[in-house]
């Protein structure tokens, strides 16, 4: 753990983006904001809520990140299919958004594997599709789904950035 924060602090520093002071998950999400994207009390309320985040350096942090992605779009899915979703969208619709989040909860399971791997511009590129996937989806009982989707997808790529 200390040589992945030392390589971590490394990489950030020679990178010009904010150095990861600790590996942290609120250090971590600071130094991922050099996205403007990226949300930082939600990332820090998404990791805090994953057990074992809090002991992950920030190659932890990104594979969490997409983990978490699934788990965001499994509970679209579940919702979906157990009649959780109100108003309830049309059948032909709740089928299309059924089939984007599983394709969103394949994206970021793909990231994963890729940063299992060590294959970050792939997992970058996985995580990017996330965001017009997750937009098949036009119901707005769903939109939240999709903006967090979305959130924890531009939350992997900047902390994956951190760790190139």
């Amino acid at each position: 753990l200390a040589v992945a924060a030392v390589a971590v602090l490394a990489v950030a520093a020679f990178s010009g983006l904010p150095p990861v002071a600790e590996a942290s998950i609120q250090s971590t999400c600071q130094a991922a904001a050099h996205d403007k994207r990226v949300d930082v009390p939600f990332c820090v309320s998404q990791f805090t809520a994953y057990h074992g985040a809090a002991e992950a350096d920030a190659w932890g942090l990104a594979k969490t990140a997409a983990l978490v992605g699934v788990n965001l779009s499994d509970d679209a899915t579940f919702d979906l299919a157990n009649g959780k979703v109100t108003p309830p969208p049309a059948k032909a619709a709740a089928a299309a958004c059924t089939a984007a989040y599983d394709a969103v909860g394949l994206a970021f399971a793909e990231a994963a594997d890729e940063l299992g791997a060590r294959r970050y511009a792939a997992a970058s590129g996985k995580m990017a599709g996330v965001a017009a996937i997750a937009r098949r989806c036009d119901v707005p009982a769903l939109a939240k789904y999709s903006a967090d989707c979305e959130k924890m997808a531009v939350i992997g790529i900047a902390i994956t950035s951190l760790i190139k």
